[in-house]
């Protein structure tokens, strides 16, 4: 893995500090075998803005989304997704790249991450294939705030969405946390919403996300009983510095 472009020394002091943004280009898989892709990211590493930057919880995520494809491709249609506090956009741009259709979302507050984010989306559709007019498989960024049920965020959820990514989105308070499992909870329902002609076989709407393994489980097993969310699998993968990251896919409870 290798940024693309160098970064300027830090400004002087007294000066404002403009991020220099690179360019990174990741692969999954060796080149042609099934479903191996390359997602081009654009960061800004030394950025204080921490949506700039691409957190290993965001990569450890998107290696699971590749080799659990299976798990996250809808059988019969274009699978929608939608990923929350998306800061660089890393795993739900590599979902795009095996084929689904993609939303990325981050607070209405980060005009500078929703810049970037938009600025990939646009040079992903400009270089889409001319005959593919089909705009659900193309990808967009708009903002969307945690637990607020305003006309944006329900006509977002009336997409019906199959996949909600969220990575390092369970860091801060029990508060926020709330907030989160109360837009997943909204977005799962209408998700789930997509088939008429539903059997036990049939693709079930998840949030997949991947965060630090910290103290903070009982506030989120709290936040999920609230909202009447159950984990369905979970996975821990090996960190930085010894930490460890947990993947979770969580499901409507019964």
């Amino acid at each position: 893995l290798g940024a693309l472009g160098v970064m300027p020394a830090s400004p002087a002091a007294g000066t404002e500090f403009v991020p220099a943004f690179s360019h990174r280009t990741i692969a999954f898989g060796a080149p042609g075998t099934p479903d191996a892709a390359v997602v081009r990211l654009t960061e800004a590493p030394l950025a204080e803005c921490f949506g700039l930057r691409t957190w290993v919880s965001s990569q450890i995520l998107a290696t699971h989304l590749h080799e659990h494809i299976a798990r996250y491709r809808h059988p019969r249609q274009v699978t929608r997704v939608l990923e929350l506090g998306a800061g660089t956009g890393l795993p739900g741009l590599l979902l795009h790249e095996l084929g689904a259709s993609v939303v990325l979302t981050d607070a209405e507050n980060e005009p500078g991450v929703l810049a970037n984010l938009r600025g990939v989306c646009e040079t992903l559709n400009e270089n889409a294939p001319k005959d593919n007019h089909d705009d659900a498989e193309k990808a967009r960024a708009t903002h969307l705030t945690w637990g607020t049920l305003d006309k944006h965020a329900l006509a977002l959820a009336s997409e019906r969405f199959h996949v909600v990514l969220g990575a390092d989105v369970l860091y801060a308070k029990a508060r926020d946390f709330d907030k989160l499992f109360a837009t997943v909870s909204l977005l799962l329902r209408r998700g789930g919403e997509n088939d008429k002609h539903k059997n036990e076989n049939d693709f079930v709407p998840l949030f997949v996300t991947a965060y630090k393994h910290r103290a903070s489980h009982v506030s989120i097993e709290s936040g999920l009983r609230t909202h009447k969310l159950r984990v369905r699998e979970q996975w821990r993968y090996p960190g930085e510095k010894g930490a460890t990251v947990d993947v979770v896919e969580i499901v409507l409870g019964e």
